[in-house]
Parts: C-alpha cells; sequence; structure tokens
C-alpha cells in the first residue's frame, strides 16, 4: 500500500514530467522559427549574371596568361541548331573557349590567318559536311596527325561509309554488316558517364511499353581492333564477341589522338554535354572540370491548404483531402526522402482552385510549414492552378492569405513549371514574388539547365517527371550528372489532388516515384542534396568560377577566383588521389573523385 507522502512524492514528480514536456512542446512551437524562410536572401548579396564567367581571350581571367592556356574548341558545322547549341553550352560550363566554322575548309583559312594554339577537339556535325570533296577526309588525318582529337556528333549516310575507306579508317569501322538493324536494347559500359554500366533493354512488354524510348533502329557497325566501344546495341541472338556487337558510341585510338563518333541521334539535346565530357575524359592522363554538385527532389503543387474536390477524394479515398494530403502523403513523401540523398524542396499551392466555394486553412498552414521545417526542406511556392483564374489573379489571392497568416515569411523559390517566357517575367513582378532568387522549370529540350533568368534571379530546370522515368531520361539524367553533377526530379501532387483518370491514384504516384529514386538515383549518392535556393547558391559560385589546371610529375596544380567553395570531378585513368591541399575529397566510383575547392590555391596528389 502506497503511504500519503510517496503518493505526494510520485504526484509530484508527474506534475513536473508534465509540465517539462507541456513548456518543451510550447517552446518548440516558438523557437521553430516556421513563420520566417531560413533560405532567404536579400538578391543584392549574392552574385548576379554580370559575374558569370565569359570567355574574352586566351588569357585566364583569374590572372595574367598562363602555362595551360584555355583549352580551346572548334566546332564544324551549321552555327545554328542543336548540336551547335549544344557544344557551346559544354564550353561555357567547363570554361573552354571555342570557334564555329559552316566547314572545314573555312576552319583552315582562319588558321591560316590565327596567331591561336590548334585545338584540343574538332567537333563535327557530319550531317552538315559535304563528303564528295576529296580533301575532306585527308584534312581529318591532318588533323589527328597534328594530335587533335576528332567527335563526330553523328555519322554520315551509310552509302558515304560504305563507299570510303578512308572515312571508315578514321572512324575504325571495319565492316557495315547492315544498313539498318533493329535491336532489343542498348548497353552502356561502365566508367564512360558516371553511375556504373546499365542495360536498356525490358524484361516483357509491360515494361517495354513504359521505358523503352532508346533509339533502337540505327546502321550495324563493326569495328577494328583499335577501337574502344562505351555504348552498343544488344541483338536477339547470343554473339561470342563484344566487338560483334553494332556500335553506338565508340572511340578509334591512333598515335598522337583519337577520333569519337556517336551513332545516333544523342548529341541533340542536353545529353550531349555529359557525352562531351565524358569524351574528354579518355582523351588525355586526367580531366579536371567544374560541377554543381547538387541533388535536387521537388515536390510540386504540394502542399495545399484548402480542402478542396472533395466529393471525388471521399469517393476514392474515404476521406476529405486535407486529411489525405496530410495524414497519408506527408509521411510517404517523408520516408521517400529519408531513403535517400537528395534534398527535399516543397512548392507549395494555397488553393488549387480560387474559383470553388473551399478556401485555405491557417491550422493547415502552420502544420505543413512547421513539419518542412522539421525536415530540413525548403517551402516555395508554385504558380500552377486547376482552375482557368490568370496567373496575376492566382498570385495575388496566394498573397492575400500568406499576408495575413504569415507576414514575415518571404518565398526564395517559384515553380513556374510549362509557363511561358512573357507570364514567368509578369509573375516575379508580383508582390508574393518580390523575394525570390531563383525559378524551377520543367525541361522541354534547352541546353542551358541552369542559368540566369534576369540579372539577379537563376534558373534551373528539372530533368524528369520521377513517376514517369524512361530509359531515355535516365540515359539523360547520367549524362547531366556526368557533367554537372546536378539533378532535380520532380513530383506532381496535383495529379492527387484533381486526378484524371486510375494512374493518378495517391498510391501509384506515391510508389513509381519512390521506387524510381531508390533505384535509378542510387548510384549519385556522392553528390550533395540541397533545397532549390541552397542550389542556387551553387549555381551561382558554379556560373562565376575561373579556373586553370595543370600537372607536373604526380601533383595536379588547381587555381580558381573561388571566393566560396565550389566543386570539380576528377577523373584518371589507373591513378589514385592520396592527398588534397586546399581542399577536400570523396571518391564517387573507380577513376572518379568529387573534389571540394576550400582555397583558390589547390594541390591535387595522385598515384
Amino acid at each position: 500500500m502506497i503511504s500519503r507522502w510517496n503518493y505526494l512524492a510520485i504526484t509530484t514528480v508527474m506534475l513536473v514530467v508534465f509540465f517539462l514536456f507541456q513548456f518543451t512542446n510550447v517552446a518548440l512551437e516558438s523557437w521553430d522559427g516556421y513563420e520566417e524562410n531560413s533560405y532567404y536572401q536579400d538578391r543584392d548579396e549574392l552574385l548576379g549574371e554580370s559575374s558569370a564567367y565569359k570567355f574574352e581571350s586566351g588569357e585566364s581571367e583569374i590572372g595574367a596568361a598562363t602555362e595551360n592556356p584555355r583549352e580551346r574548341v572548334v566546332y564544324i558545322g551549321a552555327v545554328t541548331g542543336n548540336i551547335e547549341d549544344v557544344v557551346r553550352t559544354w564550353t561555357t560550363y567547363t570554361k573552354r573557349s571555342m570557334a564555329s566554322y559552316e566547314s572545314l575548309e573555312a576552319y583552315e583559312k582562319a588558321e591560316q590567318k590565327s596567331k591561336a594554339s590548334s585545338p584540343e577537339m574538332l567537333i563535327l556535325n557530319a550531317e552538315d559536311m559535304d563528303w564528295n570533296q576529296k580533301e575532306l577526309c585527308g584534312s581529318l588525318e591532318a588533323c589527328v596527325d597534328a594530335g587533335i582529337d576528332l567527335v563526330f556528333c553523328n555519322l554520315p549516310e551509310v552509302s558515304v561509309i560504305k563507299d570510303n575507306a578512308r572515312l571508315r579508317k578514321l572512324l575504325g569501322i571495319e565492316q557495315v554488316k547492315e544498313e539498318s538493324a533493329k535491336l532489343e536494347g542498348v548497353y552502356l559500359k561502365e566508367g564512360f558517364l558516371l553511375g556504373g554500366e546499365a542495360v536498356y533493354r525490358a524484361e516483357d512488354e509491360e515494361e517495354n511499353e513504359k521505358r523503352q524510348d532508346m533509339e533502337l533502329t540505327f546502321p550495324y557497325y563493326i569495328l577494328g581492333k583499335n577501337a574502344e566501344t562505351y555504348m552498343r546495341g544488344i541483338t536477339k541472338e547470343l554473339l561470342k564477341e563484344e566487338e560483334d556487337y553494332p556500335a553506338v558510341i565508340w572511340r578509334n585510338s591512333f598515335n598522337k589522338a583519337h577520333v569519337f563518333a556517336v551513332n545516333g541521334g544523342y548529341m541533340e539535346d542536353v545529353t550531349g554535354i555529359g557525352l562531351l565530357t565524358a569524351m574528354a575524359s579518355r582523351m588525355n592522363d586526367y580531366e579536371l572540370y567544374p560541377v554543381v554538385n547538387a541533388q535536387n527532389m521537388v515536390i510540386v503543387n504540394y502542399p495545399g491548404f484548402a480542402s478542396e474536390n472533395n466529393s471525388e477524394i471521399k469517393a476514392r479515398y474515404g476521406q476529405t483531402m486535407s486529411r489525405l494530403l496530410r495524414d497519408v502523403a506527408w509521411p510517404s513523401i517523408v520516408a521517400v526522402y529519408r531513403q535517400n540523398t537528395l534534398g527535399l524542396s516543397c512548392m507549395l499551392t494555397p488553393q488549387y482552385d480560387y474559383e470553388d466555394d473551399s478556401f485555405p486553412n491557417q491550422t493547415e498552414l502552420k502544420y505543413y510549414m512547421r513539419r518542412i521545417r522539421e525536415q530540413g526542406a525548403e517551402a516555395g511556392l508554385s504558380g500552377s492552378s486547376i482552375s482557368d483564374m490568370e496567373l496575376r489573379r492566382k498570385l495575388i489571392e496566394d498573397q492575400r492569405f500568406m499576408g495575413k497568416e504569415l507576414p514575415d515569411y518571404r518565398f526564395s523559390s517559384f515553380y513556374a513549371g510549362s509557363l511561358e517566357e512573357k507570364d514567368v517575367e509578369a509573375a516575379l513582378n508580383e508582390e508574393i514574388l518580390e523575394p525570390v532568387r531563383t525559378v524551377v522549370t520543367d525541361y522541354h529540350g534547352e541546353n542551358d539547365l541552369i542559368s540566369y533568368q534576369t540579372e539577379d534571379i537563376t534558373r534551373q530546370s528539372t530533368l524528369s517527371d520521377g513517376t514517369e522515368h524512361t530509359y531515355r531520361e535516365d540515359f539523360r539524367m547520367r549524362s547531366v550528372q556526368t557533367a554537372l553533377g546536378y539533378s532535380s526530379v520532380r513530383m506532381d501532387m496535383g495529379r492527387v489532388a484533381y486526378p484524371e483518370g486510375e494512374e493518378d491514384t495517391l498510391e501509384k504516384v506515391l510508389s513509381e516515384f519512390g521506387g524510381n529514386i531508390q533505384y535509378y538515383w542510387q548510384n549519385f549518392k556522392g553528390f550533395s542534396g540541397t533545397t532549390v535556393s541552397e542550389c542556387d547558391d551553387r549555381i551561382r559560385n558554379f556560373l562565376a568560377l575561373d579556373y586553370t589546371d595543370s600537372r607536373k610529375d604526380n601533383v595536379i596544380h588547381l587555381e580558381s577566383n573561388a571566393g566560396n567553395p565550389v566543386w570539380f570531378v576528377l577523373r584518371t585513368q589507373n591513378e589514385r588521389i592520396t592527398h588534397v591541399d586546399g581542399g577536400s575529397w570523396k571518391q564517387l566510383e573507380d577513376g572518379a573523385w568529387l573534389i571540394e575547392a576550400e582555397n583558390s590555391d589547390v594541390k591535387i596528389e595522385l598515384e
């Protein structure tokens, strides 16, 4: 039996514990800071477009002329078009200089008058070249003899290759087996792009329908012994030797230089910047180049704070939209987030449809802003709307609600999705978007995935919808990871709030998204997860960066204008890092390291 004194003591302890817990909860609510955006920063304090590196001459902008002058690339082909734009974007990102010529003859005439050193690389759009010119192959052979690497972004017609023995020798083609072959899939060899090997062949009809969108019909070339294949086709027949499979991307080696070839249209979009980076990594003993180092997971049109479309949502799930998105969707999104290394950004929409009878709820707003803050995630604003209300009116309504409930919160990111350029510009003038520092858009084939929207606002593209990840999208993602160390994948929760079909159920959307992230992004965990505003900082530093590198014996010397930490990828041939002075490093995979340059002068020791 408990005495009165013991009972009093137990009661006192319980009351103390109760009040301690209550005090903790009150303190957390008072101190969690959800009323303000921790990612907000005055744009006047950030690097602007005028700070972005622009190549002006053969001298480095970090100082006087260096022993290692700016590497030069020459493009031959139509000076307007997708491939030329890909090459120009790549040289901008890698801080190379570039010149474009309509023909090889025009390039040779310009070189005779120029005092510049020979280019490191000649990039050819074979479809724009006149292969009837007798001296064309001879001129290309002379470039190779002079130590200039050649890149064929595409190949001439099969008939041209069949009839031209010198061209076949240059490309390393031993035999034209078929003029047009239908393949089962494509195999990407490990060590070319970052992320390891990949087999783009469907196991069944359902997977084929869902994911297979690679080019599977092209000329069937058998290569010679001096060629190394990086990507090849997969046929129905199991062949004994790997060299007997149809070549898609390869390198033919000569004494002083290499010739790279792409059999297909893989250089015509942003995939090309990763392929050029991978090729450059195979030209020399080492390749050191800057990257953004940012991995973003963007949840679009979520959270919402109004319980809308309840009749359909209740018919499907037996509960209101608010409860579905809060009690089921949010824990699932957090689970996906915690199972990978991508950073989380939620592009909220106070109300999907301002023309219905529902209104945003203050309680829902506070709940989500606290939960987002707890996860270290970012809350941006979405410009999407279910109704036909013009964007300006929607943003005014968003401002009315947010200004009343969270007057001190300033959005630093805006999801523009597929809005037209003029609409984005108009939106950025609205009061609620005045503090925005970065705009997030959907990818629609543009090559400058990261750039400036205005002088002081950046633009970053989400590469894909993570619920519908196809083989071609995976190949593109690997290429961009290789070139930029950058990835941005989105999931649109507006599909769940206003479903159009059975594929838009919450279970299917979250299952597809979580499964794809877990499987396709698993080999890129060496890069950093960021919110879109954290990514904005890195984009600005990346675009402003200027650097030079040189090697003496086993030491690579890297100099840059880095005022903030910037990142580089180092790729080597059968060497590894033993020490980095002026920065830090970690291995991404065999032959590839991520270098964080903490000082403007970095020394990397190899063995």
